[in-house]
């Protein structure tokens, strides 16, 4: 183990995916419209009200969105979404970027022998794009997904990773951007760190008590207590 765990309480750091490692807003928000187009639907959502969904599996998001739809729409609008998106792909999308600080980070927490993870609403081929786009896949031992596992707030996303790794909820903390990751998080009895620069606000965070606050991702390694950078494979002295 490094020596910069020596005094961090954590060995585990689960994150979510959009809105906390990425700014992925804008592609969400134009892919729920293009998929009600594709629907025949006239209803048109706007920025603000797609950031309320984000996080969510997306049969659930639609739901949240069209509570009187129905679960035939619900289903069909789940499907528009992900044509919409594979054809974005063929056709050159540019992946989301990266919240400032992000790249850093998590070199850090992987050198200093931190196991991370991520747990998302995404599919795993959505999740696979992107890591391989921004070459952050080697950074992550679990993935837990929507292909698999129920939505968020439940807890089975976590709980899964603390059972595929073999760690404790009680030195695993969970990073996301929404009220549904503090949730999913509290559920699984893991620490709850909320940041502030995604789609939830602080107020609708603070609703869902988080552990700790972060307004930047380059801020995680002192919250987690790594201490200063080390050079790797030199000694502390």
């Amino acid at each position: 183990m490094d020596p910069q765990m020596d005094a961090c309480p954590y060995d585990l750091i689960i994150f979510d995916c959009d809105g906390t490692l990425m700014d992925s807003l804008d592609g969400i928000w134009r892919g729920v419209n293009l998929a009600m187009s594709a629907q025949g639907l006239d209803q048109q959502f706007s920025p603000a009200e797609v950031a309320g969904i984000v996080g969510l599996s997306l049969e659930t998001a639609f739901a949240q969105l069209l509570p009187k739809a129905g679960e035939k729409t619900w289903q069909a609008l789940t499907q528009a979404y992900k044509e919409q998106f594979r054809k974005l792909a063929n056709e050159g999308m540019v992946e989301p970027p990266l919240y400032p600080g992000v790249r850093a980070t998590l070199q850090r927490l992987h050198a200093a022998g931190l196991v991370l993870a991520v747990a998302t609403g995404r599919s795993m081929a959505g999740l696979e794009r992107s890591l391989q786009a921004h070459h952050l896949g080697h950074f992550f031992t679990f993935h837990q997904t929507a292909d698999t596992a129920p939505s968020k707030p439940h807890p089975a996303m976590v709980t899964r990773i603390l059972a595929d790794s073999g760690l404790t909820a009680a030195r695993a903390m969970m990073v996301g951007d929404t009220d549904f990751d503090m949730r999913m998080g509290r559920h699984a009895g893991v620490t709850t760190c909320a940041v502030t620069f995604g789609c939830h606000d602080r107020e609708r965070l603070a609703k869902a008590n988080p552990d700790f606050w972060l307004d930047h991702m380059g801020d995680l390694p002192d919250l987690l207590k790594l201490g200063p950078e080390k050079t790797i494979g030199t000694a502390s002295a």
